[in-house]
C-alpha cells in the first residue's frame, strides 16, 4: 500500500528545526567563467564575486538565522519569502520580487518503508544569475541531480539545473500516480473477488491521497506558468520550451488524478453496493426461517403437545399425527414455496 505523509517538521518558528548532528553542511558552488568550479564558497561577499560573472548554486539543508539574514543581505532576498522559508508548509506557488522568483515546489519520492512515499517542501531563490535551495530534510534526488548537472558539457546557468531539478521531481510523480494506479486496481480486485472488508479502508486512504497529491498538482502547475511568461525576464529564452513541457506534464498529472478519483469514488460505490446486498440477502434468509418457524410455532401452541400415547394413560394418536404432520409438512411446503419463488 502507498501512502504518502509529510515528512518536514510542522513547527512554525526558525528555520533551524533539525538537530546539529543531522544537518548536513551547505553546499555552496560556484561556476565561474574564467575560474571554472569552485566549491565551498563562503555566503558572505558571493553577491561581489558574482559581478564579474558566473553561476551560483547553493543548497541549504534546514538553514540557520545566520545564513538566511546573509542571504538577504547578499541577494536583497524578500522578508515575505526569508518567513516563508522559516514557516515551512507553504502551498505550492511563486512569487515574485522584483528580478527574482521565490518558489515552493514539493517533491514526492518513495520513503524507508515498504510501500511508502514521502512528501517533502523544496523552497527555490531564483535570480539572474544565481538558484538557492532550502529544504529541512535529506533530499537525495538535489544531489543526483547537481551531480548530473556538473558531469554535463555546456553552459551553467540557472535555466539549466532549475529544469533539471523540477523535471526530475515531477518525474516521481509518474512514478506515484502509477503506484496509485495498481492500488486502485488492487482494491478492485479484492472487492469484486473476495470483498475483504478492509477494502473500504483502503478506498478512504486512496481518495486521501489523491486529494492530497492534487493539492500539491494543481497550484505546482500555475506556478509553472508563471514561470512560462518571462517577467521578470529570469528564465532562458531558449529553455522556456522545457519548462512548458514540465508545464504539459504537470496538466496530465491532474487529468489522471481527476480520473483516479472517479475511479475510486466507484469503486466506494461498489463497495457500499455489494455490502448492502450481502445484507439484504442475510436478511431474507433469515426471514424464511422466522417464516418457516411460524407454522411450527402455531402448531405447538394449538395443540399444546398434551398427548398421552404410552400405557396407562389414555392414547391420543390421531391428535398427535395431526400434529406432527402440520410439524413436518407446512415448513417443508413452505420451504418448497420460498425456494422457488424467494431465495432464486
Amino acid at each position: 500500500m502507498a501512502l504518502l505523509r509529510e515528512v518536514d517538521p510542522g513547527e512554525i518558528g526558525l528555520a533551524g528545526r533539525v538537530k546539529p548532528a543531522d544537518r548536513r553542511p551547505p553546499r555552496t558552488v560556484l561556476f565561474h567563467p574564467t575560474e571554472g568550479r569552485r566549491d565551498a564558497v563562503p555566503l558572505k561577499g558571493i553577491a561581489a564575486r558574482l559581478a564579474s560573472g558566473g553561476f551560483f548554486y547553493a543548497d541549504l539543508h534546514a538553514p540557520d538565522e545566520d545564513e538566511l539574514e546573509t542571504l538577504r543581505q547578499e541577494f536583497h532576498f524578500h522578508p515575505l519569502a526569508i518567513e516563508d522559508v522559516r514557516s515551512r508548509h507553504q502551498r505550492p506557488k511563486i512569487d515574485v520580487y522584483t528580478n527574482q522568483y521565490f518558489l515552493v515546489f514539493y517533491r514526492i519520492g518513495p520513503g524507508g518503508g515498504e510501500g511508502e512515499w514521502l512528501l517533502q517542501e523544496i523552497d527555490f531563490f531564483i535570480g539572474p544569475n544565481f538558484l538557492v535551495v532550502t529544504h529541512d530534510s535529506e533530499v537525495a534526488l538535489l544531489d543526483t541531480v547537481f551531480e548530473r548537472f556538473c558531469r554535463e558539457e555546456g553552459q551553467k546557468d540557472v535555466s539549466t539545473i532549475l529544469y533539471d531539478i523540477l523535471d526530475a521531481m515531477v518525474d516521481d510523480y509518474f512514478l506515484y500516480l502509477d503506484d496509485l494506479g495498481e492500488r486502485s486496481q488492487a482494491i478492485d480486485e479484492r472487492i469484486f473477488e473476495t470483498f475483504d472488508p478492509k477494502s473500504l479502508e483502503e478506498i478512504l486512504d486512496l481518495k486521501r491521497d489523491l486529494a492530497l497529491l492534487r493539492r500539491v498538482v494543481a497550484p505546482a502547475r500555475d506556478a509553472i506558468n508563471v514561470l512560462l511568461r518571462r517577467d521578470p525576464p529570469v528564465i532562458d529564452t531558449a529553455r522556456i520550451f522545457y519548462f512548458q513541457d514540465i508545464y504539459d506534464h504537470l496538466i496530465r498529472i491532474t487529468d489522471s488524478i481527476d480520473t483516479y478519483r472517479e475511479l475510486a469514488t466507484g469503486s466506494l460505490d461498489a463497495f457500499l453496493s455489494i455490502q448492502n446486498n450481502r445484507l439484504a440477502d442475510v436478511v431474507r434468509k433469515l426471514t424464511v426461517i422466522s417464516v418457516i418457524f411460524l407454522p411450527i410455532t402455531a402448531a405447538t401452541g394449538f395443540f399444546g403437545m398434551n398427548f398421552h400415547i404410552f400405557e396407562p394413560q389414555p392414547r391420543n394418536d390421531y391428535l398427535f399425527l395431526t400434529s406432527l404432520a402440520l410439524i413436518v409438512g407446512v415448513p417443508v411446503v413452505m420451504l418448497l414455496f420460498l425456494r422457488r419463488k424467494v431465495l432464486r
